[in-house]
Protein backbone atom coordinates (compact mmCIF):
# COMPACT_ATOMS: atom_id res chain seq x y z
CA UNK A 1 0.00 0.00 0.00
CA UNK A 2 1.51 3.29 -1.12
CA UNK A 3 1.85 6.21 1.29
CA UNK A 4 1.61 9.64 -0.32
CA UNK A 5 2.50 13.16 0.73
CA UNK A 6 0.02 15.99 0.21
CA UNK A 7 1.55 17.30 -3.01
CA UNK A 8 1.63 13.76 -4.39
CA UNK A 9 -2.04 13.03 -3.66
CA UNK A 10 -2.97 16.40 -5.16
CA UNK A 11 -1.10 15.45 -8.34
CA UNK A 12 -2.84 12.05 -8.46
CA UNK A 13 -6.21 13.76 -7.98
CA UNK A 14 -5.48 16.35 -10.69
CA UNK A 15 -4.17 13.82 -13.20
CA UNK A 16 -7.10 11.49 -12.57
CA UNK A 17 -9.45 14.34 -13.44
CA UNK A 18 -7.51 15.85 -16.35
CA UNK A 19 -5.86 12.81 -17.95
CA UNK A 20 -7.98 9.82 -16.97
CA UNK A 21 -11.19 11.81 -17.35
CA UNK A 22 -13.01 11.04 -14.12
CA UNK A 23 -14.83 14.26 -13.13
CA UNK A 24 -14.00 15.80 -9.76
CA UNK A 25 -17.66 15.58 -8.76
CA UNK A 26 -17.56 11.81 -9.29
CA UNK A 27 -14.51 11.49 -7.03
CA UNK A 28 -16.24 13.63 -4.41
CA UNK A 29 -19.40 11.55 -4.67
CA UNK A 30 -17.41 8.32 -4.27
CA UNK A 31 -15.59 9.75 -1.25
CA UNK A 32 -18.72 10.98 0.50
CA UNK A 33 -20.72 7.83 -0.18
CA UNK A 34 -17.88 5.58 1.08
CA UNK A 35 -17.61 7.60 4.29
CA UNK A 36 -21.36 7.47 4.84
CA UNK A 37 -21.39 3.69 4.42
CA UNK A 38 -18.69 3.27 7.07
CA UNK A 39 -20.46 5.68 9.44
CA UNK A 40 -23.78 3.87 9.00
CA UNK A 41 -22.06 0.55 9.74
CA UNK A 42 -19.81 1.56 12.65
CA UNK A 43 -22.07 4.20 14.23
CA UNK A 44 -25.49 2.73 13.42
CA UNK A 45 -26.74 3.73 16.88
CA UNK A 46 -26.06 7.45 16.32
CA UNK A 47 -29.27 9.23 15.38
CA UNK A 48 -28.35 12.90 15.71
CA UNK A 49 -25.31 13.71 13.58
CA UNK A 50 -23.55 17.03 13.00
CA UNK A 51 -21.40 17.46 9.89
CA UNK A 52 -18.92 20.34 10.30
CA UNK A 53 -17.59 21.23 6.85
CA UNK A 54 -14.97 23.62 5.54
CA UNK A 55 -15.16 25.81 2.45
CA UNK A 56 -12.87 23.63 0.30
CA UNK A 57 -13.29 20.24 -1.31
CA UNK A 58 -12.95 18.43 2.02
CA UNK A 59 -16.07 20.32 3.01
CA UNK A 60 -17.67 19.12 -0.24
CA UNK A 61 -16.99 15.53 0.82
CA UNK A 62 -18.73 16.37 4.09
CA UNK A 63 -21.80 17.72 2.29
CA UNK A 64 -22.08 14.49 0.29
CA UNK A 65 -21.79 12.53 3.55
CA UNK A 66 -24.56 14.63 5.09
CA UNK A 67 -26.84 13.88 2.12
CA UNK A 68 -26.36 10.12 2.35
CA UNK A 69 -26.80 10.09 6.12
CA UNK A 70 -30.01 12.12 5.74
CA UNK A 71 -31.31 9.70 3.11
CA UNK A 72 -30.56 6.83 5.51
CA UNK A 73 -32.92 8.36 8.08
CA UNK A 74 -30.44 10.12 10.33
CA UNK A 75 -31.17 13.51 11.85
CA UNK A 76 -28.38 15.47 10.18
CA UNK A 77 -27.40 19.11 10.63
CA UNK A 78 -24.81 20.61 8.27
CA UNK A 79 -22.57 23.38 9.59
CA UNK A 80 -20.29 25.13 7.07
CA UNK A 81 -17.38 27.23 8.31
CA UNK A 82 -17.73 30.12 5.88
CA UNK A 83 -19.52 33.47 5.62
CA UNK A 84 -21.76 32.38 2.77
CA UNK A 85 -22.02 30.22 -0.34
CA UNK A 86 -19.79 32.52 -2.35
CA UNK A 87 -16.81 31.48 -0.21
CA UNK A 88 -17.18 27.82 -1.17
CA UNK A 89 -15.30 25.89 -3.85
CA UNK A 90 -17.19 25.17 -7.08
CA UNK A 91 -17.80 21.47 -6.34
CA UNK A 92 -18.71 22.37 -2.77
CA UNK A 93 -21.41 24.78 -3.99
CA UNK A 94 -22.83 22.22 -6.42
CA UNK A 95 -23.17 19.61 -3.69
CA UNK A 96 -24.68 22.13 -1.32
CA UNK A 97 -27.44 22.90 -3.85
CA UNK A 98 -28.13 19.17 -4.15
CA UNK A 99 -28.22 18.77 -0.36
CA UNK A 100 -30.76 21.60 -0.03
CA UNK A 101 -33.19 19.62 -2.17
CA UNK A 102 -33.22 17.02 0.62
CA UNK A 103 -32.83 19.14 3.76
CA UNK A 104 -32.76 22.76 4.89
CA UNK A 105 -30.68 22.03 8.01
CA UNK A 106 -27.71 24.07 6.73
CA UNK A 107 -25.96 26.71 8.81
CA UNK A 108 -23.04 28.97 7.94
CA UNK A 109 -20.69 29.47 10.91
CA UNK A 110 -18.30 32.32 11.61
CA UNK A 111 -16.90 34.14 14.62
CA UNK A 112 -20.27 35.68 15.46
CA UNK A 113 -22.30 32.51 16.00
CA UNK A 114 -19.91 30.02 17.63
CA UNK A 115 -22.22 29.66 20.63
CA UNK A 116 -25.01 28.62 18.26
CA UNK A 117 -22.71 25.91 16.87
CA UNK A 118 -21.72 24.77 20.36
CA UNK A 119 -25.34 24.45 21.44
CA UNK A 120 -26.16 22.15 18.53
CA UNK A 121 -22.96 20.10 18.83
CA UNK A 122 -23.68 19.54 22.51
CA UNK A 123 -26.91 17.72 21.66
CA UNK A 124 -25.60 15.52 18.82
CA UNK A 125 -24.27 11.99 19.29
CA UNK A 126 -21.72 12.00 16.45
CA UNK A 127 -19.67 14.71 14.74
CA UNK A 128 -18.27 14.39 11.23
CA UNK A 129 -15.13 16.53 10.79
CA UNK A 130 -14.79 17.74 7.19
CA UNK A 131 -13.09 21.07 7.86
CA UNK A 132 -9.58 20.67 6.41
CA UNK A 133 -8.15 18.06 4.02
CA UNK A 134 -4.69 16.94 2.99
CA UNK A 135 -3.90 20.25 1.33
CA UNK A 136 -4.08 22.12 4.64
CA UNK A 137 -0.85 23.44 6.17
CA UNK A 138 -0.84 24.38 9.89
CA UNK A 139 -1.25 26.33 12.01
CA UNK A 140 -5.01 26.61 12.36
CA UNK A 141 -5.99 30.24 12.60
CA UNK A 142 -8.97 32.37 13.56
CA UNK A 143 -12.33 31.04 14.66
CA UNK A 144 -11.67 27.66 13.04
CA UNK A 145 -9.14 27.01 15.80
CA UNK A 146 -11.89 27.73 18.34
CA UNK A 147 -14.20 25.31 16.54
CA UNK A 148 -11.59 22.52 16.69
CA UNK A 149 -11.00 23.15 20.39
CA UNK A 150 -14.75 23.20 20.95
CA UNK A 151 -15.21 19.83 19.28
CA UNK A 152 -12.39 18.30 21.32
CA UNK A 153 -13.74 19.76 24.58
CA UNK A 154 -17.17 18.22 23.96
CA UNK A 155 -15.55 14.73 23.91
CA UNK A 156 -18.04 13.39 21.37
CA UNK A 157 -17.29 10.58 18.93
CA UNK A 158 -15.73 12.21 15.86
CA UNK A 159 -15.31 10.74 12.38
CA UNK A 160 -12.62 12.60 10.41
CA UNK A 161 -12.80 12.93 6.64
CA UNK A 162 -9.40 12.25 5.01
CA UNK A 163 -7.35 13.58 7.97
CA UNK A 164 -8.26 15.02 11.37
CA UNK A 165 -8.56 18.75 10.77
CA UNK A 166 -5.49 20.64 11.91
CA UNK A 167 -2.99 17.90 11.13
CA UNK A 168 -0.33 18.28 8.46
CA UNK A 169 -0.68 15.27 6.17
CA UNK A 170 3.10 15.12 5.79
CA UNK A 171 4.13 15.38 9.45
CA UNK A 172 3.54 13.59 12.76
CA UNK A 173 3.66 16.90 14.65
CA UNK A 174 0.86 19.39 15.24
CA UNK A 175 -0.38 22.14 17.54
CA UNK A 176 -4.17 22.11 17.27
CA UNK A 177 -6.07 19.24 15.66
CA UNK A 178 -9.28 17.25 15.96
CA UNK A 179 -9.08 14.17 18.16
CA UNK A 180 -10.86 11.58 16.05
CA UNK A 181 -12.29 8.20 16.90
CA UNK A 182 -12.25 7.15 13.24
CA UNK A 183 -10.51 8.56 10.18
CA UNK A 184 -11.55 7.65 6.64
CA UNK A 185 -8.91 8.60 4.08
CA UNK A 186 -9.04 8.41 0.31
CA UNK A 187 -6.88 6.33 -1.99
CA UNK A 188 -3.75 6.13 0.14
CA UNK A 189 -2.68 6.68 3.75
CA UNK A 190 -0.56 9.71 4.55
CA UNK A 191 2.31 10.07 7.01
CA UNK A 192 0.07 11.63 9.67
CA UNK A 193 -1.98 8.42 9.67
CA UNK A 194 1.08 6.26 10.35
CA UNK A 195 3.46 8.08 12.68
CA UNK A 196 2.83 9.23 16.25
CA UNK A 197 1.84 11.56 17.78
CA UNK A 198 -0.43 12.53 14.85
CA UNK A 199 -1.58 8.94 14.30
CA UNK A 200 -3.09 8.89 17.78
CA UNK A 201 -5.55 11.60 16.71
CA UNK A 202 -6.74 9.44 13.83
CA UNK A 203 -8.24 6.57 15.84
CA UNK A 204 -9.34 3.71 13.60
CA UNK A 205 -8.10 4.36 10.07
CA UNK A 206 -9.87 3.23 6.93
CA UNK A 207 -8.48 3.66 3.41
CA UNK A 208 -11.18 3.74 0.73
CA UNK A 209 -10.83 3.48 -3.04
CA UNK A 210 -12.65 6.42 -4.66
CA UNK A 211 -11.45 5.80 -8.21
CA UNK A 212 -8.10 7.60 -8.27
CA UNK A 213 -5.77 6.44 -11.06
CA UNK A 214 -2.99 4.55 -9.28
CA UNK A 215 -0.62 4.89 -12.22
CA UNK A 216 0.00 8.52 -11.23
CA UNK A 217 1.03 7.63 -7.67
CA UNK A 218 4.77 7.35 -6.88
CA UNK A 219 5.67 3.93 -5.52
CA UNK A 220 8.83 4.48 -3.48
CA UNK A 221 7.04 5.00 -0.14
CA UNK A 222 4.93 2.09 1.12
CA UNK A 223 3.19 0.71 4.16
CA UNK A 224 4.32 -2.80 5.11
CA UNK A 225 1.30 -5.09 5.26
CA UNK A 226 0.85 -8.87 5.33
CA UNK A 227 -0.14 -8.64 1.68
CA UNK A 228 3.13 -7.17 0.37
CA UNK A 229 5.67 -9.26 2.29
CA UNK A 230 7.38 -12.49 1.33
CA UNK A 231 7.60 -15.34 3.82
CA UNK A 232 10.59 -17.69 3.58
CA UNK A 233 9.99 -21.32 2.68
CA UNK A 234 11.97 -24.21 4.09
CA UNK A 235 13.30 -26.43 1.34
CA UNK A 236 12.39 -30.05 1.84
CA UNK A 237 15.92 -31.14 0.93
CA UNK A 238 17.61 -28.46 3.02
CA UNK A 239 19.88 -28.86 6.01
CA UNK A 240 20.74 -26.47 8.84
CA UNK A 241 23.30 -24.61 6.74
CA UNK A 242 20.71 -24.12 4.00
CA UNK A 243 18.84 -21.79 6.33
CA UNK A 244 21.83 -19.73 7.36
CA UNK A 245 24.39 -19.54 10.13
CA UNK A 246 24.27 -16.26 12.04
CA UNK A 247 27.31 -14.97 13.94
CA UNK A 248 26.29 -12.63 16.76
CA UNK A 249 29.20 -10.56 18.05
CA UNK A 250 28.74 -8.61 21.25
CA UNK A 251 28.32 -8.71 24.99
CA UNK A 252 30.40 -7.54 27.91
CA UNK A 253 30.28 -7.92 31.68
CA UNK A 254 26.86 -6.73 32.83
CA UNK A 255 25.45 -6.87 29.31
CA UNK A 256 25.38 -10.56 28.48
CA UNK A 257 21.58 -10.52 28.11
CA UNK A 258 21.78 -8.50 24.90
CA UNK A 259 23.52 -11.22 22.88
CA UNK A 260 21.41 -13.93 24.52
CA UNK A 261 18.18 -12.26 23.38
CA UNK A 262 19.53 -11.56 19.92
CA UNK A 263 20.63 -15.16 19.50
CA UNK A 264 17.31 -16.57 20.67
CA UNK A 265 15.46 -14.23 18.33
CA UNK A 266 17.57 -15.33 15.37
CA UNK A 267 16.76 -18.96 16.10
CA UNK A 268 13.05 -18.24 16.50
CA UNK A 269 13.08 -16.33 13.20
CA UNK A 270 14.31 -19.45 11.40
CA UNK A 271 18.11 -19.42 11.44
CA UNK A 272 19.60 -22.86 10.80
CA UNK A 273 22.41 -22.18 13.26
CA UNK A 274 23.21 -19.31 15.58
CA UNK A 275 26.56 -18.73 17.28
CA UNK A 276 27.45 -15.94 19.69
CA UNK A 277 31.03 -14.70 19.75
CA UNK A 278 31.63 -13.13 23.14
CA UNK A 279 34.28 -12.07 25.67
CA UNK A 280 35.39 -15.15 27.60
CA UNK A 281 34.48 -13.67 30.99
CA UNK A 282 30.73 -13.87 30.20
CA UNK A 283 30.79 -17.27 28.49
CA UNK A 284 29.44 -19.17 31.52
CA UNK A 285 26.50 -16.81 31.91
CA UNK A 286 25.73 -16.99 28.21
CA UNK A 287 25.97 -20.78 27.94
CA UNK A 288 23.65 -21.26 30.90
CA UNK A 289 20.96 -19.33 29.01
CA UNK A 290 21.51 -20.75 25.51
CA UNK A 291 20.49 -24.27 24.56
CA UNK A 292 19.95 -24.37 20.78
CA UNK A 293 22.61 -21.74 20.13
CA UNK A 294 26.40 -22.12 20.36
CA UNK A 295 29.05 -19.81 21.79
CA UNK A 296 32.66 -19.02 20.99
CA UNK A 297 34.52 -17.20 23.78
CA UNK A 298 37.46 -15.04 22.82
CA UNK A 299 40.10 -13.27 24.87
CA UNK A 300 38.77 -10.28 26.74
CA UNK A 301 40.11 -7.27 28.62
CA UNK A 302 38.31 -6.09 31.74
CA UNK A 303 35.06 -7.77 30.75
CA UNK A 304 34.94 -6.61 27.14
CA UNK A 305 36.68 -7.54 23.89
CA UNK A 306 40.48 -7.23 23.96
CA UNK A 307 42.59 -5.60 21.28
CA UNK A 308 43.27 -9.05 19.81
CA UNK A 309 39.57 -9.42 18.99
CA UNK A 310 39.91 -7.25 15.89
CA UNK A 311 42.01 -10.02 14.31
CA UNK A 312 40.68 -13.09 16.10
CA UNK A 313 36.96 -12.62 15.44
CA UNK A 314 37.14 -11.83 11.68
CA UNK A 315 39.42 -14.86 11.31
CA UNK A 316 36.90 -17.09 13.12
CA UNK A 317 34.07 -15.85 10.92
CA UNK A 318 36.01 -16.31 7.71
CA UNK A 319 37.01 -19.86 8.66
CA UNK A 320 33.51 -20.82 9.80
CA UNK A 321 30.38 -21.43 7.74
CA UNK A 322 28.79 -18.15 8.75
CA UNK A 323 26.44 -16.53 6.27
CA UNK A 324 25.64 -13.28 8.14
CA UNK A 325 27.04 -11.23 11.02
CA UNK A 326 25.18 -9.23 13.68
CA UNK A 327 27.38 -6.96 15.78
CA UNK A 328 27.00 -4.53 18.63
CA UNK A 329 24.53 -5.73 21.26
CA UNK A 330 26.01 -5.00 24.70
CA UNK A 331 29.60 -4.87 23.40
CA UNK A 332 30.50 -1.54 25.11
CA UNK A 333 32.22 1.43 23.47
CA UNK A 334 36.00 1.76 23.64
CA UNK A 335 39.05 1.76 21.40
CA UNK A 336 39.14 -2.04 21.14
CA UNK A 337 35.49 -2.38 20.15
CA UNK A 338 35.80 0.49 17.67
CA UNK A 339 38.72 -1.29 15.98
CA UNK A 340 36.76 -4.54 15.97
CA UNK A 341 33.79 -2.94 14.21
CA UNK A 342 36.14 -1.43 11.62
CA UNK A 343 37.67 -4.85 10.87
CA UNK A 344 34.29 -6.61 10.73
CA UNK A 345 33.20 -4.20 8.02
CA UNK A 346 35.92 -5.72 5.82
CA UNK A 347 34.15 -9.09 5.87
CA UNK A 348 32.58 -10.18 2.60
CA UNK A 349 29.30 -11.03 4.26
CA UNK A 350 26.05 -9.22 5.05
CA UNK A 351 26.41 -7.41 8.35
CA UNK A 352 23.83 -5.99 10.76
CA UNK A 353 25.05 -3.25 13.10
CA UNK A 354 23.03 -2.43 16.20
CA UNK A 355 23.32 -0.74 19.59
CA UNK A 356 26.95 -0.28 20.70
CA UNK A 357 28.05 -1.39 17.25
CA UNK A 358 26.47 1.82 15.95
CA UNK A 359 28.03 3.89 18.72
CA UNK A 360 31.44 2.47 17.86
CA UNK A 361 30.78 3.03 14.17
CA UNK A 362 30.08 6.72 14.80
CA UNK A 363 33.59 7.02 16.34
CA UNK A 364 35.26 5.76 13.17
CA UNK A 365 36.39 8.88 11.34
CA UNK A 366 35.66 7.80 7.77
CA UNK A 367 32.86 5.33 8.46
CA UNK A 368 30.58 6.68 5.70
CA UNK A 369 33.22 5.99 3.06
CA UNK A 370 33.83 2.52 4.49
CA UNK A 371 30.11 1.73 4.31
CA UNK A 372 29.79 3.14 0.81
CA UNK A 373 32.52 0.92 -0.60
CA UNK A 374 31.30 -2.34 0.95
CA UNK A 375 30.33 -4.96 -1.64
CA UNK A 376 27.95 -6.83 0.65
CA UNK A 377 24.79 -5.50 2.31
CA UNK A 378 25.13 -3.38 5.44
CA UNK A 379 22.07 -2.95 7.65
CA UNK A 380 22.02 -0.34 10.41
CA UNK A 381 19.26 -0.46 13.05
CA UNK A 382 19.53 2.75 15.13
CA UNK A 383 17.02 4.47 17.38
CA UNK A 384 16.98 8.25 17.03
CA UNK A 385 19.72 8.78 19.64
CA UNK A 386 22.10 6.42 17.88
CA UNK A 387 21.17 7.93 14.53
CA UNK A 388 21.93 11.38 15.94
CA UNK A 389 25.43 10.21 16.84
CA UNK A 390 25.91 8.77 13.34
CA UNK A 391 24.73 11.88 11.54
CA UNK A 392 25.71 14.67 13.94
CA UNK A 393 22.12 15.93 13.67
CA UNK A 394 20.04 16.57 16.77
CA UNK A 395 17.27 14.11 17.63
CA UNK A 396 14.72 16.93 17.40
CA UNK A 397 15.80 17.78 13.86
CA UNK A 398 15.78 14.10 12.92
CA UNK A 399 12.23 13.68 14.17
CA UNK A 400 11.08 16.73 12.24
CA UNK A 401 12.80 15.63 9.01
CA UNK A 402 13.27 11.89 9.50
CA UNK A 403 12.24 10.86 6.01
CA UNK A 404 14.59 13.21 4.16
CA UNK A 405 17.52 12.57 6.53
CA UNK A 406 17.03 8.80 6.55
CA UNK A 407 16.70 8.56 2.79
CA UNK A 408 19.80 10.69 2.21
CA UNK A 409 21.86 8.71 4.73
CA UNK A 410 20.95 5.36 3.18
CA UNK A 411 21.83 6.66 -0.28
CA UNK A 412 25.10 8.32 0.78
CA UNK A 413 26.37 5.26 2.65
CA UNK A 414 24.96 2.57 0.34
CA UNK A 415 23.36 1.05 3.44
CA UNK A 416 19.98 -0.21 4.54
CA UNK A 417 18.64 1.77 7.47
CA UNK A 418 15.98 0.64 9.95
CA UNK A 419 15.14 3.75 11.95
CA UNK A 420 13.39 3.01 15.25
CA UNK A 421 11.14 5.55 16.97
CA UNK A 422 7.35 5.50 17.52
CA UNK A 423 7.27 3.51 14.28
CA UNK A 424 9.93 1.61 12.39
CA UNK A 425 10.88 2.94 8.96
CA UNK A 426 13.11 1.08 6.50
CA UNK A 427 15.24 3.08 4.05
CA UNK A 428 17.02 1.36 1.16
CA UNK A 429 20.09 2.60 -0.74
CA UNK A 430 18.06 3.07 -3.93
CA UNK A 431 15.52 5.34 -2.26
CA UNK A 432 12.65 3.07 -1.25
CA UNK A 433 10.94 3.73 2.09
CA UNK A 434 8.80 1.29 4.05
CA UNK A 435 6.72 2.20 7.08
CA UNK A 436 5.50 -0.29 9.69
CA UNK A 437 2.43 0.82 11.65
CA UNK A 438 2.33 -2.18 14.00
CA UNK A 439 3.84 -2.35 17.46
CA UNK A 440 2.83 -0.84 20.78
CA UNK A 441 4.26 1.35 23.60
CA UNK A 442 5.01 -1.74 25.69
CA UNK A 443 7.84 -2.49 23.28
CA UNK A 444 9.68 0.60 24.51
CA UNK A 445 11.74 -1.49 26.89
CA UNK A 446 15.30 -2.78 27.11
CA UNK A 447 16.20 -5.54 24.68
CA UNK A 448 13.57 -5.12 21.99
CA UNK A 449 16.20 -3.71 19.61
CA UNK A 450 18.46 -6.69 20.31
CA UNK A 451 15.57 -8.96 19.37
CA UNK A 452 15.02 -7.10 16.09
CA UNK A 453 18.73 -7.33 15.22
CA UNK A 454 18.67 -11.10 15.68
CA UNK A 455 15.58 -11.43 13.50
CA UNK A 456 17.21 -9.36 10.76
CA UNK A 457 20.40 -11.42 10.97
CA UNK A 458 18.41 -14.59 10.38
CA UNK A 459 16.17 -13.32 7.58
CA UNK A 460 18.88 -11.75 5.40
CA UNK A 461 20.09 -15.32 4.86
CA UNK A 462 16.68 -16.37 3.56
CA UNK A 463 15.37 -13.50 1.47
CA UNK A 464 16.63 -10.56 -0.62
CA UNK A 465 17.67 -7.85 1.82
CA UNK A 466 14.79 -5.48 1.09
CA UNK A 467 12.23 -8.25 1.55
CA UNK A 468 14.04 -9.53 4.65
CA UNK A 469 13.83 -6.12 6.31
CA UNK A 470 10.15 -5.67 5.49
CA UNK A 471 9.40 -9.05 7.02
CA UNK A 472 11.69 -8.48 10.00
CA UNK A 473 10.02 -5.28 11.14
CA UNK A 474 6.43 -6.51 10.71
CA UNK A 475 7.30 -9.88 12.30
CA UNK A 476 8.93 -8.13 15.27
CA UNK A 477 6.03 -5.68 15.66
CA UNK A 478 3.36 -8.36 15.28
CA UNK A 479 5.09 -10.51 17.90
CA UNK A 480 5.13 -7.47 20.18
CA UNK A 481 1.43 -6.86 19.65
CA UNK A 482 0.62 -10.51 20.36
CA UNK A 483 2.76 -10.40 23.49
CA UNK A 484 0.94 -7.26 24.65
CA UNK A 485 -2.41 -9.00 24.23
CA UNK A 486 -1.25 -11.72 26.60
CA UNK A 487 0.95 -9.82 29.04
CA UNK A 488 -0.32 -6.24 28.80
CA UNK A 489 1.84 -3.32 27.71
CA UNK A 490 3.12 -2.40 31.17
CA UNK A 491 4.70 -5.78 31.87
CA UNK A 492 5.90 -6.54 28.37
CA UNK A 493 9.51 -7.77 28.15
CA UNK A 494 11.79 -8.31 25.18
CA UNK A 495 11.83 -12.04 25.86
CA UNK A 496 8.03 -12.05 25.55
CA UNK A 497 8.46 -10.85 21.97
CA UNK A 498 10.82 -13.76 21.23
CA UNK A 499 8.29 -16.23 22.61
CA UNK A 500 5.61 -14.85 20.28
CA UNK A 501 7.66 -14.95 17.07
CA UNK A 502 6.27 -18.39 16.07
CA UNK A 503 2.71 -17.16 16.61
CA UNK A 504 3.49 -13.97 14.67
CA UNK A 505 4.66 -16.05 11.71
CA UNK A 506 1.38 -17.97 11.75
CA UNK A 507 -0.62 -14.75 12.04
CA UNK A 508 1.15 -13.15 9.07
CA UNK A 509 0.77 -16.31 6.99
CA UNK A 510 -2.97 -16.39 7.73
CA UNK A 511 -3.45 -12.70 6.95
CA UNK A 512 -1.44 -13.02 3.74
CA UNK A 513 -3.82 -15.74 2.53
CA UNK A 514 -6.89 -13.58 3.08
CA UNK A 515 -8.13 -12.04 -0.13
CA UNK A 516 -8.54 -8.27 -0.32
CA UNK A 517 -11.77 -7.98 -2.24
CA UNK A 518 -13.17 -4.88 -0.53
CA UNK A 519 -12.59 -1.29 -1.65
CA UNK A 520 -12.28 -0.41 2.04
CA UNK A 521 -9.30 -1.47 4.15
CA UNK A 522 -8.60 -0.81 7.79
CA UNK A 523 -4.87 -0.31 8.33
CA UNK A 524 -4.56 -0.35 12.13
Amino acid sequence: MKILKSYEIQAVDRNTIEKTGIPSLVLMENAGRSCAEIILRDYYYSKNIAVVAGSGNNGGDGIVIARYLHKAGKNVKLFILAENEEKLSKDNRINLEIFKKFSQDVYFINQSNLEFLKEHLTHCSLIVDAIFGTGFKPPVQGYRKEVIQMINDLEKSVVCVDIPSGLDADSPFFETAIKGKTTITFGYPKICHIVYPAAENCGKIYVVDIGLDDSFAPSYRNLITPYNIHLPEREKTGNKYTFGHVAIVGGSVGKSGAVIMSAKAATAAGSGLTTVIIPSSINTAVEINLIEEMSIPVEDSEGTFSNKAKEEIPSLINKGKFSSVVVGMGMSVNENTKNLVRELLKLEKPIVIDADGLNNLSNIENFKEILKTRKHPTILTPHTGEFSRLTGISTQTIMENFEEIGRNFASETNSYLVLKFSRMVVFTPDGNIYYCNRGNPGMATAGTGDVLAGIVGALINRLPVEEALKLAVILHSTAGDLAALEKGEESLKATDIIQHIPEAYKELELQKKLKRESLVQRIN
